[in-house]
């Protein structure tokens, strides 16, 4: 019987880029299974398209022995021979089989097997694309927002950003154009599942390396990060290369590059300092915008250190809400205690 499945295969394999080898043989498959459901039996059957005009055939498959004791699935030499005249014991034999009603059955099967393994094909290319975006920021259209989430699309997917995960006091709107870290991309039965934030401290690294190319290069490296989102962030950066600035790099100039990332971020303040392994430069350092007098290790093993500021930079450097110093202390992982000196 001939379902005319090289051409649509063919087809397939041109579209689709699926192998016409490996349909056939899972039509195979799916072939035999549907034979054994319609007809109930438990004979031991094959189906075998030809790969060069797609005409399928039935076969029970026999077990060439000397004495018979399943005659489901076992067939004697003298019986055999009349199938193969070169039968031997020990090897298979085909016998065709023929059935009126197993046509229109292949043609159903052949139809729904196709169907779903474009399908399947379909959300793994879907998965193998979006899981590339895992662990970077990419644009996304707001198509609806409610009040505990936003309904986003990344490219063809839909997915939502969960309110916990926006910028603390941003508004989002329908139709809006923003961007989200891609937190992981899982798989899923109805196809690939985005997971976004905007609020993590990635997000921040991410808009670095959209805007800076010594970052997105490894030129200029993030050594460490903290945030709390929607308020400040303060980012350690080191260069591999003496002959980049790395602050400057991320700051542009006239801070062209660095007023793009806070406008998406909406306000939240950015600190970029430069990271060193000097405990005493690196904590002067990540106290900025405040300038710092001196800074004095008290316990090294504990990471405890204090630091004199003059009196007019002491609430600049505990920050409101003691935000500035707090994720001083997050970025550098010492425990800083800020006090003012006076005659300075």
């Amino acid at each position: 019987m001939n379902l005319n499945l090289l051409e649509a295969l063919e087809q397939l394999e041109e579209e689709k880029g699926i192998s016409k080898d490996e349909i056939i043989e899972i039509l195979e498959k799916a072939l035999v299974s549907a034979y054994k459901k319609n007809f109930g039996t438990s004979k031991n059957v094959e189906v075998k398209i030809d790969r060069m005009t797609g005409d399928i055939q039935l076969y029970q498959v026999f077990d060439v022995v000397e004495n018979v004791t399943d005659e489901l699935t076992q067939i004697s030499l003298q019986e055999a021979r009349k199938i193969d005249p070169l039968a031997d014991i020990g090897k298979k034999i085909y016998k065709k089989i023929s059935v009126k009603e197993f046509g229109r059955i292949a043609a159903q099967t052949a139809k729904q097997v196709l169907i779903q393994r474009i399908r399947e094909l379909e959300k793994e290319r879907q998965y193998e694309h979006y899981s590339e975006l895992a662990g970077s920021v990419t644009t996304c259209e707001v198509i609806r927002v409610t009040a505990d989430w936003a309904d986003i699309r990344v490219g063809k997917i839909e997915t939502r950003l969960m309110k916990r995960d926006w910028i603390p006091g941003e508004t989002i709107k329908p139709n809006d154009l923003i961007k989200v870290y891609v937190v992981d991309v899982l798989k899923d039965k109805k196809g690939p599942k985005i997971l976004v934030s905007r609020s993590v401290p990635e997000f921040v690294v991410g808009l670095l390396k959209l805007e800076v190319p010594e970052v997105e290069n490894g030129v200029v490296q993030v050594k460490a990060i903290a945030r709390e989102p929607g308020v400040r962030t303060k980012i350690g950066v080191v260069s591999t290369n003496p002959q980049v600035d790395p602050v400057g790099a991320c700051i542009g100039e006239a801070g062209s590059r660095i007023s793009s990332i806070l406008k998406e971020l909406k306000g939240e303040k950015v600190d970029v300092f430069k990271w060193t392994e000097d405990p005493k430069q690196l904590i002067a350092n990540a106290l900025a915008p405040a300038s710092v007098v001196s800074v004095e290790i008290l316990d090294a093993e504990r990471k405890a250190a204090r630091v004199l500021v003059p009196p007019t930079q002491l609430s600049l450097a505990i920050g409101k809400g003691g935000q500035n110093a707090r994720l001083a202390v997050k970025v550098t992982g010492w425990k800083i205690d800020i006090k003012p000196v006076m005659n300075v």
